[in-house]
């Protein structure tokens, strides 16, 4: 019974750990994208 008890524990932190990654990386991505291009440090490079 123990052996089962942390196999789940094990699949359910995984799926966290995945699910708090896919999120993470979604921020990332939407707010790299609204950032303003007056302190964007691509934009600052392309002008000079």
């Amino acid at each position: 019974m123990r052996r089962k008890n942390v196999n789940v524990l094990l699949i359910f932190g995984v799926v966290i750990a995945i699910v708090l990654l896919m999120i993470w990386l979604f921020l990332g991505t939407t707010l790299e994208q609204e950032a303003n291009p007056e302190t964007d440090p691509l934009t600052i490079e392309q002008n000079i």
